[in-house]
């Protein structure tokens, strides 16, 4: 009784394995990079003098800006960096008569989004973005808390 395995076999194990261990990796890259922008819902809270600022996630991805700048500003999850680091940003379309660009950058935090820097950009040929809060990094920084629809 010939008890080696025929070469079918051991090749047929080790295409299951091959592909076993690419879904292992694919499935760690995506969880260290995550789905991208934060869940779809009302993010609300205090940034600066702002009192009330408002962040609307939709479920299509598309995010409203309401109570930073005069009016709402639409926009959209991006990465950015800060001092060298790769984190989240939602980055807003400022309005037609005036042209610019509004970045958050955050950290998810359970259901808080936590501002790290707000830094604004002008188009054009050099353009970069600059701080538009008083310091350049929010310590400690504010927290928009996800509200709860009923």
């Amino acid at each position: 009784m010939d008890l080696a395995p025929s070469a079918k076999t051991l090749m047929m194990s080790s295409m299951y394995n091959l592909i076993f261990v690419r879904f292992i990796f694919f499935s760690i890259i995506a969880g260290l990079l995550g789905c991208g922008g934060p869940d779809a819902g009302t993010y609300e809270g205090k940034i600066g003098g702002k009192k009330q600022v408002i962040v609307r996630v939709n479920e299509d991805g598309s995010v409203v800006l309401e109570g930073y700048w005069q009016e709402s500003l639409k926009g959209s999850h991006e990465r950015g960096t800060l001092k060298g680091e790769d984190m989240d940003a939602l980055v807003f379309e400022g309005p037609q008569n005036k042209k610019f660009k509004l970045r958050m950058l955050y950290q998810k935090e359970a259901d808080d989004l936590i501002i790290l820097a707000i830094q604004s950009r002008t188009y054009g040929p050099g353009s970069r973005y600059v701080t538009t809060e008083k310091d350049s990094v929010f310590d400690p920084p504010p927290r928009l808390s996800r509200k709860i629809d009923n």
